[in-house]
């Protein structure tokens, strides 16, 4: 009987050796650490441009940056009697305006029906002077047909510019200009990033908490390269998608977008934390620790 309990005793101990030794593998413990340092060290790579980039948004923006005008850019007109040719916009959207010929031109808002603040910019572009300076007002007198060139349009386009209610704004411009208008929000553009900060806190635990292993463990080295190559191409695509992301916040900072051009264009790292969680198998080592 003595015999027959130890030969069991035997068999369970081989058959379990490999949650205290395998020569082969790698210990759960090493593993986890292992595979969390190479997702932080790359995740870190997404983190920072996206950080730098949305800092970018809150400091001046960049003479020298060249956005790109749109073909919905409503054209300037040289009659100052010509009725209003564009509404002003609402926050979530924005208005190019376009000067495209020499002399004095013209645009005339739609009448406000509340007090609203804008901010405009004229923007440096591939087609446009980057030296054009253009002046508007804000007024009911502005409203209509009036004769624009009687009024005194003298402000320079900027930030903060108030229309009340009833008014109208009209702008003034002496060579060929490209302006976009936005509606003025105290919502900053690196509020854009708060999800993704929350997402880089989160998704530690949600690996772990996928790839439940074993801190006791002993798992083949062949899985664990595995896995890391699997990190490493999400990564690759996080990386790619990040820069995307920083692109725009770039573009929001310098040519006057309201920033609910980012909202669908959030940098998600507990996403790519589940994706890499799901392909990372690992295979605990053999009886024999191999």
């Amino acid at each position: 009987m003595l015999k027959i309990l130890f030969s069991i005793f035997i068999f369970l101990f081989f058959t379990n050796c490999t949650n205290f030794f395998s020569p082969f593998g790698i210990r759960g413990e090493e593993a986890k650490k292992q595979l969390e340092e190479h997702r932080n060290n790359l995740s870190l790579v997404s983190f920072l441009g996206i950080l730098s980039a949305s800092f970018s948004t809150t400091s001046s923006s960049n003479a020298n940056y060249t956005c790109q005008s749109e073909s919905s850019a409503i054209v300037s007109f040289a009659t100052p009697t010509t009725g209003a040719n564009f509404n002003l916009p609402s926050v979530t959207d924005y208005v190019d305006l376009m000067v495209t010929s020499g002399g004095t031109q013209y645009f005339r808002s739609n009448q406000t029906s509340g007090s609203l603040r804008f901010t405009g910019k004229i923007l440096k572009t591939q087609n446009t002077s980057s030296n054009a300076i253009c002046y508007y007002t804000a007024s009911a007198g502005a409203c209509g047909t009036t004769d624009l060139s009687g009024l005194s349009i003298g402000s320079s386009i900027g930030s903060f510019m108030t229309v009340d209610s009833g008014q109208c704004l009209a702008i003034r411009c002496s060579e060929t200009a490209y302006i976009r208008l936005k509606q003025y929000s105290i919502e900053t553009a690196s509020l854009a990033t708060l999800d993704s900060v929350s997402g880089l806190f989160n998704a530690p635990f949600l690996f772990e908490g996928i790839t439940r292993i074993g801190d006791r463990t002993y798992y083949t080295m062949e899985s664990f390269n595995k896995c890391k190559k699997e990190i490493t191409s999400f990564a690759l695509i996080e990386i790619q998608y990040a820069s995307f992301i920083t692109s725009q916040l770039v573009e929001v900072a310098n040519c006057n977008k309201p920033n609910s051009a980012l909202r669908s264009s959030v940098w998600n790292p507990a996403l790519t934390s589940s994706l890499q969680a799901d392909a990372c198998d690992l295979e605990p080592v053999s009886a024999i620790g191999i």
